[in-house]
Formats: structure tokens, C-alpha cells, sequence
């Protein structure tokens, strides 16, 4: 491959992993919102390491590839994994057994969480056997060609727009204090209301993606 190949693949692969995280976080979003199941405070660490484990790949689109991105990504995901597990083994020891929250397929959200997180870190770490992306001189996605500036944007702020969600959702659940272990449920939206709202989220993030790639296309101009 060439080295614009190279790059773009690798970007490819950077978006989709921003994509998947986006998918994990839409489900225990729609949870929230359109069941109105409230996040206990091991939910929202996992969810703050979602954020963080797409640092990684959003860095590697706005500044280029590099191993260090990927690095942050993994502390992230170890942070999470250990909430993961945390959560797991107090819901082992219940007597009750019947863990927090509805299953999905047979298993809580918060052993998807878990899933998701050893899923990443193996992918980061094939992708770190990769050399040839971080030796090639990487401007960004911004030197891409437009469809792919798209996407990546999309993501990115689809990204930033998911932590505003859970940022301020957190307020009214916990105000200034620490949140409660079994937050009592909300009214949510309904089931379809809950996708209906990941879905606006995803449109406004696109119409803020084209938005940006216009204003960044004037500045070079």
C-alpha cells in the first residue's frame, strides 16, 4: 500500500472504533433515558472510561498517528475493566443474584462494559504491532479527502456530545455529592423515544460535522 493508503486505512479503523464505543454508550444512554434506569456511580465510571478510551483514536484523527494515543486509550479501558469487574463481583457475592439492571442477551450491561474494554485494549495492542502508520509524517484527518473528513468529525463529536449528556444528566442525580448506590428510576422516554433521541444526537452530530469541515475549508482558502 501506499502511505495514503496506509493512513487512510488506519484512520478507517480509528473511526469505526469510535463508532462501536458510540453504539456501547447509545445502549446504556437509551437505558437511562428511554427505560429510565439511572446510572449508579460504578455505571458512570464505566462510562467515563468510554470516553476515555476513545481519546485515543480521536487524537489519532485531529493530530496523527501515535503510539502514546493508543497508550491513553489503554489506561482508560484498564480503569474501566477494573470497574467492570468491581461491579460483577459485588452483584457475585449478592445473595439475591439478580444483578443491576435488565439483561441484554443474557448479560448485564456492565459485563458488556467489561467485554468492550478487553475488546479494545486487544485491538490497541494488534494495532501497536502495526509500525508503519506511526512512521509515516501524519497531519491528521484534516489533510484527508472530504467524505472522510466527514466521518471522522461526525464521530469525534458525536463523541463530545455523548460526555455533555452523561456530564449533565449526572447533576440532578447527584448534585454536588456523591451519587447513590441505587438511584430510583426516572420516566423515561419509552423505548422507541429513548433510540429516537440517540438518533437526533447522531444527526446533530453530523450537521456539526459539516458545519466544521466548511469553517475549516474557508480557513485554508
Amino acid at each position: 500500500m501506499t502511505d495514503t493508503q496506509t493512513l487512510r486505512l488506519a484512520r478507517l479503523i480509528n473511526i469505526a472504533a469510535l463508532f462501536a464505543l458510540l453504539g456501547v454508550l447509545a445502549g446504556s444512554l437509551h437505558l437511562q433515558f428511554g427505560v429510565g434506569e439511572q446510572p449508579c456511580p460504578l455505571c458512570l465510571v464505566q462510562r467515563s472510561a468510554m470516553i476515555g478510551l476513545a481519546v485515543g483514536p480521536m487524537l489519532n484523527l485531529m493530530r496523527g498517528m501515535r503510539a502514546s494515543h493508543y497508550a491513553l486509550s489503554i489506561l482508560a479501558a484498564l480503569a474501566g475493566s477494573a470497574g467492570s469487574i468491581r461491579q460483577i463481583l459485588l452483584h457475585i457475592n449478592d445473595p439475591i443474584g439478580t444483578g443491576y439492571g435488565p439483561a441484554v442477551m443474557g448479560y448485564h450491561l456492565y459485563t458488556w462494559a467489561l467485554i468492550t474494554f478487553v475488546v479494545g485494549i486487544t485491538g490497541i495492542a494488534i494495532l501497536l504491532l502495526w509500525n508503519r502508520p506511526f512512521e509515516i509524517q501524519d497531519d491528521g484527518l484534516m489533510s484527508d479527502i472530504r467524505p472522510m473528513r466527514i466521518l471522522g468529525l461526525t464521530a469525534m463529536i458525536w463523541v463530545f456530545l455523548d460526555l455533555l449528556i452523561i456530564g449533565f444528566s449526572v447533576l440532578p442525580e447527584c448534585g454536588l455529592g456523591m451519587c447513590p448506590d441505587n438511584p430510583d428510576n426516572i420516566s423515561g422516554l419509552g423505548d422507541i423515544g429513548g433510540w429516537v433521541l440517540m438518533l437526533v444526537v447522531g444527526v446533530i452530530a453530523l450537521g456539526l460535522a459539516f458545519l466544521a469541515d466548511g469553517r475549516l475549508i474557508k480557513r485554508r482558502s
